[in-house]
């Protein structure tokens, strides 16, 4: 007779806290398959309404005998979106004006409220663009530096500021009339002599009252780069245009004679340390505690003893922009001791060497 065995069940209850970790691992993965979803679809239609907008630009600059080409627009983000456009010319009448290798346009959903902006209504929006490998024409860049220097020094930096890079980051609030806030993060203009970089905040900016405007604080900082490579290159390309005899007689101005000016490493000090001179010259008689800080850090610069200049301002008492001009106005007929003590109470202006 056989017996039959008893049946043993196997007990198929987990613990709860193993089918909880299973529900939270099936939840999240339909959370992040959806949120990418949704992401997408968002990031797509952002792209589309941005690729009208830029459409519907280019075919108001073929009425004017423009024309804007591009590569590409990709567009992606989670939260916001951001959207990066590759190989952007410019052109008028068929001559290159302007080519941007890449320009991203952060949070561009943001970036749409600067049409209502321009119509005057009120917005609260952000501001994130960079733009790399910006080149002008060479014939503007000749044109932008001869405004300022000698044919010679703009013969030599015109190879060195063939492609800049762009950025900037802020927020704005209120409309084209009266901005209530304005902060710009970081203004960058990148070259390959002297970047430069910018940053702000201010209130109340009316365009019907400009120097109302409050100025809460601001910063600007330059770098060195390769000044010594202009101001030797300058020097050497106008030495080169002249007859011998001129040549030393020129030379003699940065203590040079014309057979050392092949060597470039000692040259450059010595033209430098000429230059930094006449600037030094010139503190004594130059108005303003804060152009003279500004000099002095220039020759500092120029004898390669700092690398970095940041000017800096603080408003203390919430004057306008009147106001620190007249402040400053008053201040240049003081004394540096009395200039600064002056100032500081009222717009604090310092000046740091790194």
């Amino acid at each position: 007779m056989n017996e039959e065995l008893p049946i043993v069940e196997e007990n198929t209850n987990e613990p709860f806290y193993k089918k909880y970790k299973l529900h939270l691992s099936l939840a999240a993965a339909v959370l992040v398959v959806g949120t990418s979803a949704l992401a997408h679809y968002k990031n797509e239609q952002v792209k589309e309404e941005l690729v009208k907008a830029i459409g519907a630009y280019q075919e108001s600059l073929v009425l004017i005998g423009g024309e804007m080409s591009y590569k590409s627009i990709d567009c992606g983000g989670i939260i916001a979106t951001d959207c990066e456009i590759e190989a952007i010319k410019f052109s008028v009448m068929g001559q290159e004006q302007l080519s941007i290798g890449s320009l991203r346009l952060g949070n561009v959903e943001e970036l749409a409220e600067f049409k209502s902006f321009g119509k005057g209504e009120n917005v609260e929006a952000s501001i994130d663009i960079e733009a790399d490998d910006v080149a002008l024409p060479q014939p503007i860049i000749g044109q932008m530096i001869a405004q300022n220097v000698s044919n010679a020094f703009q013969q030599s930096t015109l190879a060195k500021l063939k492609t800049i890079n762009l950025a900037l980051h802020g927020e704005v609030e209120g409309n084209s009339m009266h901005i209530k806030q304005l902060q710009i993060d970081q203004f960058r203009i990148d070259n390959a002599i002297m970047p430069m970089e910018f940053s702000m905040s201010a209130r109340e900016i009316s365009s019907a009252a400009p120097d109302s405007m409050i100025l809460e604080e601001f910063a600007l900082k330059v770098e060195n780069r390769a000044i010594s490579d202009v101001t030797y290159e300058s020097v050497k390309s106008f030495t080169d245009t002249l007859q011998k005899e001129e040549q030393a007689i020129f030379l003699k101005e940065f203590a040079l004679r014309p057979s050392e000016l092949n060597d470039k490493e000692k040259a450059s000090k010595a033209i430098n340390t000429a230059i930094a001179k006449r600037f030094e010259a010139d503190v004594p008689n130059t108005p303003g505690v804060v152009e003279k800080d500004l000099i002095r850090a220039m020759i500092q610069m120029l004898k390669g003893e700092i690398e970095e200049i940041t000017l800096e301002g603080k408003n203390q008492k919430e004057l306008s922009m009147v106001q620190i001009q007249n402040a400053l106005l008053q201040s240049s007929t003081m004394s540096d001791e009395e200039a600064r003590k002056y100032m500081n109470d009222k717009f604090k202006i310092e000046i740091e060497t790194d």
